[in-house]
C-alpha cells in the first residue's frame, strides 16, 4: 500500500498540468511511468482480486458465458435482428417503398474544388454530381442490421481497443469507419473497459436506425391511410426493453469503476513491459502484442494529459480494491504478488506465480506438506499426511505423480525425491505458508 500511495503522491508532482507543460513535463512522466507506476503494476498484476477484476468482461461477457449479463446480450442480439428484420419487410414492400421515396425523393447535391499546378499556371474549376437517396440508403443500413454481420456483440479481442470495422478497400487499402477508431470517437475513450464500450458502440447506430425508421413510415401513414409502425411496434418495444435492461445491469454491477480501472492498468502494465504476464486473461499472443503497441501509440499520442490523468485516476481507485477487507484477506493476497508459491492452509488454496491451482484435497495436503518443510529442508513421507494411518511408499508416490500432473511443470519439476523422502527444491523466500480465512472474490 506504501508504493500505491507514494506512486499517487509522485503524479501529483510529475502531472504536466501542475508542472506547466514545461520542457521537462515529458521527462519527468517517462520516470513516473519508469519508477513509480511500474513496481505497482509488478505487484498488483499478480494479485487475484486485481486479476478477477481486469479479466471480468472476459470471463462475464464472452460468448458461452453463464452469467446474467451474458444471457442478456444474447436477448438483446436476438431482438435487435428481429426489429430490424421486421422494418425492413416493410421497407421491402414496392408500394411503401415507392410512397417514401415520393415523401422524400433522392436528391442531387454538386460538389466543387480547385487544382493548381505548383507554379500557378494552371487552375482548373471541378464540380460533380452526387446523387443521394435516402430511403436507399436507409434500406441499406436495416439490411446490415438484420443479416446480422458480426460473429458477436461481444469481441474480447476488444481487450485493448475497438477493433476497427474494415468498410471497404480502395486500391488496395482499407478504409474503416471511424466510430470504430478509438482517436476518432470520444465516447471510447482513450483506456479502459473497451470491451464493454465496444459492445454498446456496436448497438447503439441500430437503436438511432429504428427511431428513424419510426419517423419514415410514420410520415407516409396519415396521407396514405396506412397502419405501418404499427406492425413492427411490438418488435421495436421488447428490443428497447431488453436494451434498457442490458444498461442498467450494467451500472448496477459491483464496483464497475474498479473493473475499469483494473483493466486500463493493465492495459499500461502490458504497454510499458515487454515481459509482462498476462496469460490469465486467456488472450492470444497476438492480440496481447497488438495491443501493447496501440496503447504505447496512445500514451505518447493526441490525448496528452488527458490520458495520464485517467492512468492517475485508475492508480487512485486501487485504494479500494481491498474496501473493508480483513488485514489477513490483503497480506495474503500481496503474499501471492510477492512468492512464486503461496499457500492458504485454512482455505486449502495454493497459488503458483498469481495464479490458483485446481488439486484435489488430498494433493492439498501434499503440497501443503512439502511446502511448510521448505525452510526446515525436512523430507515429506507417507506417513506424514495422516499419522493415523500407514500410507506406502507406492501409494504415496503415485499421488505425487498424480499432483505432478495437475499443476505447472516447472513446480512439478521441483518436487524432488531422495532416499529419505520427498522435499520441494525452492528457495526459502519464493515460498509462504499462510493461515487465513479469505472473503469472497468480486463478482458481478
Amino acid at each position: 500500500m506504501k508504493q500505491l500511495e507514494f506512486a499517487i503522491r509522485q503524479y501529483q508532482e510529475t502531472s504536466p498540468i501542475r508542472s506547466g507543460f514545461d520542457e521537462d513535463s515529458n521527462s519527468r512522466l517517462a520516470v513516473w511511468y519508469e519508477e513509480d507506476l511500474a513496481p505497482v503494476l509488478e505487484d498488483y498484476s499478480r494479485r487475484p482480486r486485481f486479476r478477477s477484476y481486469a479479466s471480468w468482461p472476459i470471463t462475464e461477457l464472452q460468448a458461452g458465458a453463464k452469467t446474467e449479463l451474458r444471457g442478456l446480450i444474447d436477448l438483446v442480439d436476438q431482438y435487435l435482428v428481429d426489429c430490424a428484420q421486421s422494418v425492413l419487410e416493410i421497407f421491402q414492400v414496392p408500394s411503401v417503398y415507392d410512397a417514401l421515396c415520393s415523401e422524400h425523393p433522392p436528391s442531387e447535391h454538386f460538389a466543387s474544388g480547385t487544382w493548381s499546378s505548383e507554379d500557378d499556371s494552371e487552375t482548373v474549376n471541378k464540380e460533380d454530381t452526387l446523387s443521394c437517396n435516402p430511403i436507399e440508403d436507409h434500406r441499406k443500413y436495416l439490411k446490415y442490421f438484420a443479416s446480422r454481420p458480426w460473429e458477436d456483440l461481444v469481441n474480447i479481442q476488444d481487450y485493448f481497443g475497438t477493433q476497427p470495422k474494415v468498410s471497404f478497400v480502395e486500391i488496395g487499402i482499407a478504409i474503416c469507419l471511424g466510430d470504430t477508431i478509438v482517436s476518432l470517437n470520444p465516447r471510447l475513450l482513450p483506456i479502459g473497459n473497451f470491451i464493454v464500450r465496444s459492445m454498446l458502440n456496436r448497438i447503439r447506430p441500430s437503436r438511432k436506425l429504428f427511431l428513424g425508421s419510426k419517423v419514415l413510415l410514420v410520415s407516409i401513414e396519415k396521407k396514405r391511410d396506412l397502419q405501418l409502425w404499427k406492425k413492427v411496434e411490438d418488435a421495436h418495444r421488447q428490443y428497447e426493453i431488453k436494451f434498457a435492461e442490458l444498461q442498467q445491469a450494467l451500472k448496477e454491477t459491483r464496483k464497475l469503476p474498479l473493473i475499469d480501472a483494473c483493466i486500463a492498468l493493465t492495459q499500461i502494465y502490458v504497454a510499458n513491459n515487454d515481459d509482462a504476464d498476462v496469460e490469465w486473461l486467456g488472450l492470444d499472443t497476438r492480440t496481447v502484442e497488438r495491443g501493447a503497441s496501440e496503447i504505447k501509440i496512445r500514451i505518447g499520442g493526441l490525448h496528452g494529459p488527458e490520458f495520464h490523468d485517467r492512468i492517475a485516476t485508475h492508480l487512485s481507485r486501487l485504494q479500494d480494491l481491498y474496501d473493508s477487507e480483513r488485514e489477513a484477506e490483503v497480506e495474503f493476497e500481496s503474499q501471492i504478488a510477492l512468492r512464486n508459491l503461496a499457500v492458504n492452509s485454512s482455505e486449502r488454496v495454493v497459488y503458483w506465480k498469481g495464479n490458483l491451482l485446481d488439486i484435489s484435497k488430498k494433493q492439498f495436503e501434499v503440497l501443503h506438506l512439502l511446502a511448510n518443510r521448505v525452510k526446515t529442508k525436512r523430507r515429506v513421507v507417507g506417513n506424514d499426511l495422516d499419522a493415523t494411518e500407514s500410507i506406502s511408499d507406492s501409494a504415496f508416490s503415485s499421488l505425487v505423480t498424480r499432483l505432478r500432473k495437475n499443476i505447472p511443470k516447472e513446480l512439478s519439476t521441483a518436487i524432488k525425491h531422495n532416499g529419505d523422502g520427498y522435499y520441494l527444491d525452492l528457495p526459502n523466500n519464493e515460498v509462504v505458508v499462510l493461515n487465513s480465512e479469505r472473503t469472497n472474490m468480486p463478482q458481478s
